[in-house]
């Protein structure tokens, strides 16, 4: 049950964070669904590299890296897909 609730946490992030960016770093090329679909990527993403270091220990997805590598990667790819398609157009 754990590893389903950090889960739901790094979807939420992922969303937030998508959200978030497309508030602040507005490009005209880019649609909400794609967004938010490459918010819950990153988050996804940066919170397995986050947990990995905690591989043979306890790799929970609730974990303080777990959750810091979820919000980077959120981030991270989002503010990427709004830069290209800004540069795009």
């Amino acid at each position: 049950m754990r590893y389903v609730i950090g889960f739901v946490i790094w979807i939420v992030i992922g969303l937030v964070v998508a959200g978030i960016v497309r508030i602040v770093a507005r490009a005209a090329a880019t649609a909400p669904p794609v967004t938010f679909i490459f918010g819950i990527f990153g988050a996804f993403i940066g919170g397995m590299l986050g947990v990995s270091g905690y591989v043979f220990h306890d790799p929970a997805p609730v974990r303080f890296g777990g959750i810091l590598g979820a919000l980077l990667g959120a981030f991270f790819f989002t503010y990427l897909y709004h830069y290209m398609a800004r540069k795009a157009i």
